[in-house]
């Protein structure tokens, strides 16, 4: 379920004598897509080099899995400047299709990060992703708006908007791009040393011919034992995902998750 990617604990991650790094949330099994969040209240002094590879076990974006129910590798890099611009590179296995090969879904990302006081962070990215290995896979291309704020480091709200996200058209038997907005908000508190539990849900409207939303949600646990995460959670949708998305709509799905980063 664009935070691609994205999941509320993967934070900021302190790094040295009080400098910053952003991470990029790879799976997105908790509720948000693929997404910058941030945990320290400052920028890096220099420009900073940084990433994070994953194995989860159902690659899912906004409750809709992209991998068919099954194991995503997934890497990613990133450049973090003084003054807040940051761009990065995103990979990962797909199975958009399942009568098709298995495919690379590949993001290029850039936008810029803020800080509001101790408390609050921000971020605005634009991603354009791709699929380079699928013989439609210029069907699947769209870009993608990805604004959200974080509060206190257990509060995070955001939206998305896509002017050419692809659906599946059945009446037409063809794949169109229709214009896309979602909004969704998430929570993660400790519940016992570094283990916290984590909960957020969003909704997703796709517009165009015959236009449809429904509701996604997740719960689960994360476990930080830095510079490995791990993270576990139930991911469920509404009805209308079912109709939007057919099989690739979650319903009552468990996901697991191993980052490292780097």
């Amino acid at each position: 379920m664009g935070v691609r990617v994205a999941e509320f604990w993967h934070a900021m991650l302190e790094r040295g004598s009080g400098g910053c790094a952003v991470v990029r949330p790879l799976a997105s099994g908790v509720v948000l897509s693929a997404a910058l969040l941030y945990g320290t209240p400052c920028f890096a002094a220099a420009d900073l080099w940084g990433g994070s590879v994953a194995v989860t076990s159902d690659y899912v974006v906004r409750g809709i899995s992209r991998s068919d129910d099954r194991t995503a590798l997934q890497l990613e890099v990133h450049y973090l400047n003084s003054s807040g611009l940051v761009l990065g590179m995103f990979a990962s296995n797909t199975q958009i299709d399942r009568r098709e090969p298995s495919d690379v879904e590949l993001d290029g990302f850039i936008g810029f990060a803020w800080t509001a006081g101790s408390e609050w962070r921000g971020r605005a990215l634009l991603s354009h992703y791709a699929y380079p290995c699928n013989r439609h896979g210029s069907e699947y291309e769209y870009d993608e708006l990805d604004v959200d704020a974080t509060y206190q480091e257990w509060l995070n709200v955001g939206i998305v908007y896509s002017p050419d996200a692809p659906r599946y058209l059945y009446s037409y038997r063809r794949r169109v791009g229709v214009t896309t907005e979602s909004a969704q908000i998430s929570v993660q508190r400790p519940v016992w040393r570094k283990l916290s539990a984590t909960l957020g849900v969003g909704y997703s409207r796709f517009e165009g011919p015959d236009p449809d939303g429904y509701t996604y949600w997740s719960a689960g646990a994360a476990w930080d034992l830095a510079p490995v995460s791990l993270a576990l959670s139930y991911v469920d949708t509404t009805t209308g995902a079912k109709a939007l998305f057919y099989n690739a709509a979650a319903h009552g799905r468990w996901t697991g998750t191993v980052i490292w980063r780097f």
